[in-house]
């Protein structure tokens, strides 16, 4: 039954990003939202937002208990390319123990798992949670979460909590279940340069006239120094490094992050030098080119000197980093290095900017998590960082005071953002079981330090 639930969900394709899956987007909420009233969740509302809805739920029948707000989010990322996929994206199937389809593993699982925890528990339990639990399922994660700030600014009340857990995130593996600790935010940038009114004869005007494209390849050359590390003024300036107690705690997995790269195809690593593969990408900040365009792109030769040319780069930063600061530094880069011949213009998009988020291992959240993980796994937990970003976390912190705890379940192989993304039903299914011990967890966490308390102003 959950499985076949999970495959229902996954065909709808609710790609946030597309005009075209407006519809899609609104059919998915209202999937999510009617499972919430099945289970037994209540207050249940599809509420807008601007753009994509956010569907929320809750159940606050534990007077004097602390409440808890569970994020996931029920939009994913376009198929395309579709000639890379070994069956369609949306329809979904189960087949050798995986759950095959777009979503699959970021975010449908992780969505569904936690309201069938909280069903599980009011159907076996006296139909009684030990604590009071609120959802906020967003519709946006996949685009930056743009209407998520002003959505909290005007609904923060409704979401307040002591502690969130997101069922966004992942696990190193099924054998080895981690704790993230932090997530690197991002800050984005479209640049275009322009040297003529119109595409040029090569013939008459080459050797001449400025070519476009050489100079945005001269742009793009500037970006990184021969060591690797990003060659724009300021850039590092709020790069801490780590601790000695908190590398001491934290888990950097570089042979196996090494192996699942060969596992890719890939037969070489590069990036700043003096730290590790793992690590790169997720205690420094880095700046790569995600696209460039310009000139003649079709079959055969277009003899031509392009008039413009465009670029996108993507810099993850790491906590301390302000990703408005970071994306000035960055425009103010390429503008200071710009010939007068040229034109620079910038654009953005609805996902140019996001925090990036840390928690510390000895916080509440993190402590939970790393019991609920251990008691559930039966595996030593430790911690680790992922270089992804979730804009929600860093949210929560600012316009709940909230702290957050990644519990999520994809695995690094599950082919998220790629063609035949995947989820193994195994761990899918003790993702559930990790929310239905969360729930005691929390209240014993709370009891504890509440008992701890009354023992200290005793003595």
């Amino acid at each position: 039954e959950y499985v076949d639930e999970l495959i229902d969900f996954v065909k709808i394709p609710s790609i946030s990003t597309l005009p075209e899956h407006e519809k899609d987007m609104r059919d998915a909420a209202a999937w999510v939202a009617a499972r919430c009233e099945a289970a037994g969740l209540e207050n249940v509302a599809t509420m807008e937002t601007g753009a994509q809805p956010v569907v929320y739920c809750d159940h606050m029948h534990a007077p004097g208990q602390p409440t808890i707000l569970i994020y996931a989010h029920y939009d994913v990322q376009p198929a395309d390319p579709f000639e890379l996929w070994d069956h369609e994206p949306f329809e979904a199937r189960s087949e050798g123990g995986r759950i095959l389809g777009r979503g699959a593993s970021d975010d449908k699982s992780g969505l569904l798992l936690s309201i069938q925890a909280v069903e599980a528990v009011l159907k076996t339990a006296s139909g009684a949670l030990p604590i009071n639990v609120k959802f906020l399922f967003d519709g946006q994660e996949e685009i930056g979460s743009p209407q998520l700030e002003s959505f909290l600014d005007k609904h923060g009340e409704k979401f307040a909590a002591d502690l969130c857990f997101s069922a966004d995130g992942g696990q190193i593996s099924e054998d080895k279940p981690r704790v993230i600790t932090s997530l690197r935010g991002l800050a984005a940038v479209e640049v275009k340069v322009k040297t003529a009114n119109a595409d040029l004869h090569s013939g008459t005007f080459g050797g001449a006239a400025p070519n476009a494209l050489h100079l945005l390849t001269d742009l793009v050359a500037s970006l990184h120094n021969p060591d690797g590390s990003v060659n724009i003024p300021g850039f590092y300036d709020d790069v801490q490094l780590m601790s000695e107690e908190e590398r001491s705690q934290t888990e950097l997995p570089d042979a196996l992050f090494e192996q699942q790269m060969r596992n890719e195809g890939i037969t070489g690593t590069v990036g700043e030098k003096g730290f590790g593969s793992f690590e790169r990408t997720v205690t420094r900040p880095t700046l790569e080119v995600i696209g460039m365009w310009g000139g003649f792109q079709g079959e055969g030769v277009k003899t031509i000197v392009p008039k413009e040319a465009s670029v996108k780069v993507a810099c993850r930063l790491v906590a301390n980093q302000d990703a408005l600061t970071i994306q000035k530094l960055v425009r103010k880069h390429f503008e200071s290095i710009c010939p007068d011949y040229a034109e620079m213009t910038f654009t953005g998009g609805s996902f140019d900017v996001a925090q990036p988020y840390a928690v510390g291992f000895d916080a509440p959240s993190s402590q939970i998590a790393k019991s609920v993980l251990e008691k559930t796994f039966k595996a030593e937990v430790l911690f680790t960082k992922m270089g992804g970003t979730i804009p929600g976390m860093n949210l929560f912190r600012e316009k709940l005071n909230a702290e957050s705890a990644l519990l999520g379940f994809s695995e690094p192989d599950n082919q998220l953002h790629a063609p035949n993304e995947f989820m193994r039903e195994s761990i899918y299914h003790k993702g559930r079981d990790v929310y239905i011990r969360l729930f005691y967890e929390v209240a014993k966490y709370y009891a504890d330090n509440a008992a701890a308390d009354a023992g200290k102003s005793e003595l």
